[in-house]
């Protein structure tokens, strides 16, 4: 190894130690307590779109390595705490690309109160450490964020909301524009996301985080819908640079709502030909004990690292990759 390869990889390790420190003493002031759910588990939140890896144990399994530390933190939520957050591994099936990785750095936090409550404290604690690391715009990440609302979005940008369309109108409409890059293959997320991607996030970019609230509940298994808009979640999702870096909504906690929540991303899963993931009954029933109106957040700590250093590519942020 270089002189240089060692000099990057203590550079990482002592601005990804601050980074943690800074994490952990923003949430200590705000009386949270920091807890550790398990990384091993008999099953995993059946989304569509994230699969586990599988772990086999002495010849039994399949378990899974969590893909966030979600289900077990609500488990704890029953135990009477309202603030309590964690930082720990996490590993989904991904190829290792510029922005992701198989195993990665997650922090998540719930709290009592609203989705806009835990935006604003998203937004703080994006300054906080940003002013504890060896950042060059420091005022680029003074909060509040700009926060952008889905539906309204889509009316300035697009002309249209497609929260009330069905699959069938919505493509009609963007066939009808001349709207590139769409099929019959598509259903209404894979549309939703075509517009989003290639006609209203790139808009979005001033050199500032921003915050975009109101997304599809077909993409939000476990968040809150909205009361005025059933096809609409309390959920938002924070970019730097472009890049998500959280998301968080309030928690749906009506453990029958959310089984059958499960029970569609299980038959979806099953139409893409993926294994099914069997429901978490321990959690299922810790849903209907959390006796408060609650709020969460994940955030990649990598991904944050990244934005806050100006880095584009996360193996410039995580020690193992320098090392291999």
């Amino acid at each position: 190894m270089s002189t240089n390869d060692t000099k990057r990889i203590n550079e990482i390790m002592e601005v990804r130690h601050r980074l943690l420190r800074a994490t952990r003493e923003f949430f200590y002031a705000r009386n949270y307590l920091e807890v550790e759910t398990a990384h091993l588990m008999a099953t995993c939140p059946p989304d569509p779109h994230i699969d586990p890896l599988e772990v086999s144990v002495s010849g039994k399994g399949p378990f899974f390595l969590h893909t966030s530390p979600e289900m077990g933190l609500k488990k704890l939520l029953r135990s009477g705490h309202k603030r309590i957050f964690q930082i720990c591994k996490v590993w989904r099936v991904e190829d290792h690309q510029e922005v992701h990785n198989t195993e990665f750095t997650m922090l998540e936090w719930y709290r009592e109160g609203s989705c806009r409550d835990i935006m604003a404290e998203t937004g703080g604690l994006i300054e906080y450490v940003s002013e504890r690391l060896p950042v060059t715009e420091n005022k680029k990440f003074t909060a509040p964020f700009m926060i952008y609302e889905m539906d309204r979005l889509f009316l300035d940008i697009m002309g249209f909301d497609p929260f009330p369309l069905d699959r069938n109108t919505l493509f009609a409409v963007l066939n009808g524009r001349g709207f590139l890059g769409i099929d019959d293959k598509d259903d209404w997320n894979s549309l939703f996301f075509k517009v989003f991607i290639q006609e209203i996030e790139q808009k979005l970019y001033n050199g500032r985080p921003y915050i975009i609230y109101g997304w599809p509940s077909s993409i939000s298994t476990m968040a809150k819908k909205l009361d005025d808009r059933p096809n609409m979640v309390e959920r938002f999702e924070v970019y730097i640079d472009g890049l998500e870096i959280a998301n968080g909504y309030t928690e749906l906690t009506n453990p029958e709502e959310q089984q059958k929540r499960f029970d569609e991303d299980n038959r979806e899963r099953a139409r893409m030909g993926k294994r099914l993931l069997p429901p978490d009954a321990a959690f299922l029933e810790s849903l209907g004990m959390i006796e408060h109106a609650c709020t969460g957040v994940s955030v990649g700590i990598d991904r944050l690292l990244m934005a806050l250093l100006g880095r584009k590519r996360i193996d410039e942020v995580v020690v193992d990759r320098l090392i291999i």
